[in-house]
C-alpha cells in the first residue's frame, strides 16, 4: 500500500470549495462476472463492454487530472488487493461513504450484491488517516448515503436502499456531531436510489433538483422536528432550486460533480438544452463528458468519485 496517509486539514467536503482531492476504483476483472443472466441481480442495466467501460473510465480520470484534481486509487489502499474482484459494483465509491471534515460517514450497503463494499472503503479510508465518523453496526443496516450541504446541515434521503430503522438511527447519530439533518421520504423507485438522484448543491446560492421527490420533508434538530416545504426552506437560506423535469431526472441530472462553486462536471446526456440554458445564465460553467459503455452500470460521474477533499469557501 503506497499512498501515503493525508493530514487532517486535508480531507472533508462539507464546504463547498475547490475539489482537490478524490478517490476512484478503475474497473477490474470484477466486471466478468456480469453476465446477460445475472446483470440485473448485479443491479446492472447491461452487460457492461469491459475495455470501453475501462476505457472511459480512464478518460474520466485525465478529465479530474487536467482540472488539477489528485487522484487516489482505491486498490493502493486496501491489504489485499484481490478483495475487489468480487465487488463489480465498488467501482461506485460515492454509495458507500461521504466525507466531512469531522470524518467520513459509511454507508450500510443494501443489496446482497452490494455487501461488503462498506469494509473496503472503511480500510482504504484509514489507511488514508481518515477518521469514521459514523457506521452502521447493526447487520440488518441499510443506509446508502447521504448529502453534505453545508458544515451544520445534512440532507438523508429515504430512498428504496435506505430502512426506516436505520435512517431513525443515523439520525440520532448524525445531531451529535450536526446541528440539523432534513429528512425527505424519496419514492421507492430505481430512478430515486440515492439522494443525488433528487438534489444537488451547485454554488452556494442555487442547487438541482427534482421536486416532485421532495415532497414530504422533515427538519430535524435537538429539540425536536418540523414538516418543511425544502424548495422554501432552501430560499430562505438563499438557495435558488433549480427544477428538472422528469425525463432529466430519469437520466441522472441531478448526480453531477461540482468542481468548484459554479463549475460541474456532468453527462451529456443528463441536461436538456432549457436547463443548460438556464445555468448558463446564473454564470454556470458545465464540462461535459460524454458516456457510452459506462452506463451500463446506471451510475453517474458522481457515484464514480469519492470525494476526499475541498478547499477553501467561505
Amino acid at each position: 500500500m503506497g499512498t501515503e496517509p493525508i493530514l487532517a486539514a486535508d480531507y472533508g467536503c462539507d464546504v463547498l470549495g475547490r475539489l482537490r482531492r478524490v478517490m476512484l476504483h478503475r474497473p477490474t476483472e470484477a466486471l466478468r462476472l456480469i453476465t446477460a443472466a445475472n446483470c440485473r441481480r448485479w443491479l446492472w442495466d447491461g452487460v457492461p463492454d469491459i475495455g470501453r467501460f475501462t476505457d472511459e473510465h480512464d478518460r474520466y480520470r485525465a478529465l479530474l487530472e487536467s482540472c488539477g484534481v489528485e487522484v487516489v486509487e482505491l486498490a493502493d489502499c486496501v491489504a489485499d488487493p484481490g478483495c475487489v474482484r468480487r465487488l463489480p459494483n465498488l467501482i461506485y465509491l460515492h454509495d458507500t461513504a461521504v466525507i466531512s471534515r469531522r470524518g467520513a460517514l459509511l454507508s450500510a450497503m443494501a443489496s446482497p450484491a452490494r455487501r461488503g463494499e462498506e469494509r473496503v472503503v472503511k480500510e482504504a479510508l484509514t489507511h488514508l488517516g481518515v477518521p469514521i465518523l459514523i457506521e452502521m453496526d447493526d447487520p440488518a443496516d441499510r443506509f446508502e448515503g447521504c448529502l453534505l450541504l453545508s458544515c451544520r446541515t445534512l440532507l438523508v434521503a429515504h430512498t428504496e436502499r435506505h430502512t426506516a430503522a436505520t435512517v431513525c438511527r443515523f439520525i440520532r447519530r448524525a445531531l451529535e456531531h450536526f446541528e440539523e439533518v432534513i429528512y425527505v421520504a424519496a419514492p421507492r423507485a430505481r430512478r430515486f436510489m440515492h439522494a443525488d438522484t433528487i438534489y444537488n448543491r451547485v454554488d452556494h446560492h442555487l442547487a438541482l433538483a427534482y421536486p416532485p421527490a421532495l415532497r414530504h420533508a422533515v427538519l430535524c434538530t435537538r429539540q425536536g422536528a418540523e414538516p418543511i416545504d425544502l424548495v422554501e426552506h432552501m430560499a430562505a437560506r438563499d438557495v435558488e432550486v433549480v427544477a428538472v423535469s422528469d425525463a432529466e431526472q430519469a437520466a441522472l441530472a441531478c448526480s453531477f460533480v461540482p468542481l468548484e462553486p459554479g463549475v460541474i462536471l456532468h453527462y451529456d446526456t443528463a441536461l436538456s438544452g432549457r436547463t443548460r440554458q438556464r445555468l448558463s445564465r446564473r454564470g454556470v460553467e458545465l464540462i461535459l463528458f460524454h458516456p457510452d459503455a459506462m452506463l451500463a452500470g446506471g451510475g453517474s460521474l458522481r457515484c464514480l468519485t469519492l470525494r476526499l477533499h475541498r478547499e477553501g469557501g467561505p
